[in-house]
C-alpha cells in the first residue's frame, strides 16, 4: 500500500481519525499500468446474485436486523502494525519466503483428484468452539483451489450459523431436497446456493429437528455432482445425526476450545469414540485448537501438548479479530496466522479422506 494508505490506516486503528484531531485526506489511488494474462477459467455456471443490504425499519425485531448490521465495525483479523510488520519481512525475510513456498506446497495438494466424492465432516462437543467458523474456512480454502465442484453441508439439528459464515440465505433446505429427490444436476441447482466466490451451500430448514435418515439421504444424492463435500455437523457426537455425520465421512476435523477444560473434556470425548466403533474416522481426524481471546488464560502450548498425546495431529489457530465479530467471513481480512493454520488444517484433514477407503 501507499504511504497515505498506510498512515491513513495506522491513525485510524489509534483512534485518533475517529476523535477529529487530524481530518482524513483523500487521495488517488494508483491505476495498475497492465494487467497479467489469467489461466483460462472453468467453464461458467451461473451464480447466485448477490443479497443486498436490508433496509430495516425503526422498531425492527432484533432477529430480523442482519448481523452486519449490528456491528460498529469489522476489523482486520490482524492489527495494523502487524500487517505492516508482515510486509516489511516479506520484502526482506528469507524465513518469510520459507513460509510461503511452504504454504504453497501445501494448497497443491488440495487440487488432487479424487476417485470419488470426499466428505470431512468438522464436528466439537459444544456450542461456540469455533466449528462453523472452521468449517466456513475450509469449505472456501477447498473451494479455491479446487477445479470442480465443492458443497458446504449446515448438518446442524439447530439453528445452525454456517450459512451466515458463509454471506448467503439460503432458501431451500436439506429436507426439501429429499422430498423432491432431483435426478439431474440443473433440477438439484434449485436447492442449492452459491456464495459471490461460488461456492455451493445447502443448508438445514432451521426446524431444528434435522434427522439423520433425511441426511444421509441427501448427502448421498448429493455426493454423485461434487468432488468434496465439507459438513457441519453441529455440536456434540451423541446422537443419532451425529453418528450418522461420522459414520459417512472420510475425515474428521475436531475443533476445540481453546481452554484446559476443552482439552480435558475432548480428550474424554476422543475416548468415547475410540470405544464406540470409530477408530477408522479416529485414525483421519486433525483437531483444531481455537483461541478465542487475544490473551487467553489458558497455556495453548501445554494444551497442544496434551491434545497431542493421543496421537492426533494438532494445530492452533490463533485468535482472529475479524472471525470474532460472528458476520460472514471476508477472506481478505482473515489473519496470515488464521490462514496459515486453516491451510493445514485442509491439506491434512483432505490428505485422510484421500487415503480413507
Amino acid at each position: 500500500m501507499s504511504d497515505p494508505d498506510w498512515q491513513h490506516e495506522v491513525l485510524r486503528e489509534l483512534g485518533v481519525l475517529e476523535s477529529g484531531l487530524i481530518p482524513p485526506v483523500p487521495h488517488p489511488r494508483p491505476t495498475p499500468l497492465d494487467v497479467l494474462p489469467e489461466a483460462a477459467p472453468r467453464p461458467p455456471e451461473p451464480l447466485a446474485a448477490p443479497i443486498p443490504p436490508a433496509s430495516v425499519p425503526a422498531g425492527a425485531p432484533a432477529a430480523s436486523v442482519p448481523a452486519v448490521e449490528l456491528l460498529r465495525r469489522n476489523p482486520h483479523g490482524d492489527p495494523v502494525i502487524k500487517r505492516l510488520g508482515r510486509g516489511v519481512r516479506k520484502a526482506v525475510g528469507a524465513s518469510a519466503a520459507t513460509g510461503v513456498r511452504d504454504l504453497s506446497e501445501l494448497t497443491a495438494q488440495l487440487g488432487a483428484p479424487v476417485r470419488s466424492c470426499r466428505r470431512i465432516a468438522v464436528t466439537s462437543i459444544r456450542g461456540g468452539a469455533g466449528k462453523s467458523s472452521v468449517a466456513a474456512l475450509l469449505a472456501r480454502l477447498l473451494h479455491l483451489h479446487r477445479d470442480d465442484r465443492v458443497l458446504a453441508i449446515d448438518a446442524d439439528p439447530g439453528l445452525g450459523s454456517l450459512p451466515l459464515r458463509l454471506g448467503v440465505a439460503p432458501t431451500r433446505s436439506l429436507r426439501d431436497l429429499t422430498t423432491a429427490r432431483p435426478r439431474t444436476w440443473d433440477e438439484t441447482t434449485a436447492y442449492l446456493t452459491r456464495t459471490a466466490t461460488g461456492l455451493w451451500v445447502i443448508a438445514n430448514d432451521g426446524r431444528m429437528d434435522l434427522d439423520d435418515e433425511t441426511f444421509r439421504t441427501g448427502a448421498g444424492m448429493l455426493g454423485r455432482f461434487f468432488s468434496t463435500t465439507v459438513v457441519d455437523g453441529g455440536a456434540g457426537i451423541g446422537t443419532r445425526l451425529h453418528r450418522g455425520v461420522l459414520n459417512s465421512a472420510h475425515a474428521q476435523v475436531f475443533v476445540v476450545p481453546g481452554t484446559e477444560d476443552g482439552a480435558v473434556t475432548v480428550r474424554k470425548a476422543l475416548a468415547w469414540l475410540r470405544t464406540g466403533g470409530h477408530d477408522r474416522l479416529l485414525a483421519h481426524t486433525t483437531l483444531a485448537l481455537v483461541a478465542h481471546t487475544p490473551t487467553p488464560d489458558t497455556d495453548l502450548d501445554h494444551a497442544r501438548d496434551l491434545l497431542a498425546s493421543d496421537g492426533l495431529p494438532v494445530v492452533l489457530v490463533p485468535f482472529d479479530r475479524h472471525l470474532a465479530t460472528g458476520t460472514a467471513i471476508d477472506p481478505d481480512r482473515v489473519g496470515a496466522a488464521t490462514h496459515a493454520a486453516v491451510t493445514r488444517i485442509a491439506a491434512q484433514s483432505f490428505a485422510h479422506a484421500q487415503a480413507a477407503p
